[in-house]
C-alpha cells in the first residue's frame, strides 16, 4: 500500500485504524506519551470515567508472553511462600493479566445464565445467586 495515496485521497478512517493497529512498543505511541498536548488531552478524556483493569491486547499475546506471565505468577507464589514460611503475611497473590476477549465474556454469560436455569429448576431465584 502507498500511505501518500491514502493521504492524498483522504482515507482517514483507513490511515487512522492502520495507526491503531501499530504495536504498543512503536515509535509513534512513544512519541504520543512523550507529547505535553497529546497527555494532556487523554488525561482530561479519562477524568470521572471509571477505567478497566490493564490487560494486554490479544495482537500482542503469543507463546513468549504466555511462558513469561507463568514464570511471573509462579515466582509470586514462590515468594509469597517464602514469606509464609518466614512468619509474614503475603496477602493474595494476583495473577498477570491476559487478554480479555470477546468470547470470554460470552462465555461468562453462557454460564450465568446455565446457572441461573439450573438453579431455576431447583426452586432458587436468580437474586438467590
Amino acid at each position: 500500500m502507498d500511505l501518500t495515496e491514502w493521504y492524498h485521497a483522504g482515507r482517514w478512517v483507513a490511515l487512522l485504524e492502520l495507526i491503531d493497529m501499530l504495536p504498543a512498543a512503536s515509535r509513534l505511541n512513544e512519541a504520543i506519551a512523550n507529547d505535553p498536548e497529546a497527555a494532556e488531552a487523554i488525561a482530561k478524556s479519562r477524568q470521572g470515567k471509571e477505567q478497566k483493569p490493564w490487560s494486554p491486547r490479544t495482537a500482542e499475546w503469543d507463546l513468549h508472553a504466555t511462558i513469561l506471565s507463568s514464570v511471573a505468577n509462579d515466582l509470586k507464589t514462590l515468594i509469597a511462600i517464602t514469606s509464609k514460611a518466614n512468619g509474614g503475611k503475603p496477602g493474595e497473590v494476583k495473577p498477570f493479566p491476559t487478554p480479555k476477549t470477546a468470547i470470554q465474556e460470552a462465555m461468562k454469560i453462557a454460564e450465568r445464565e446455565w446457572a441461573v436455569d439450573f438453579a431455576g429448576q431447583l426452586g432458587f431465584s436468580p437474586e438467590d445467586l
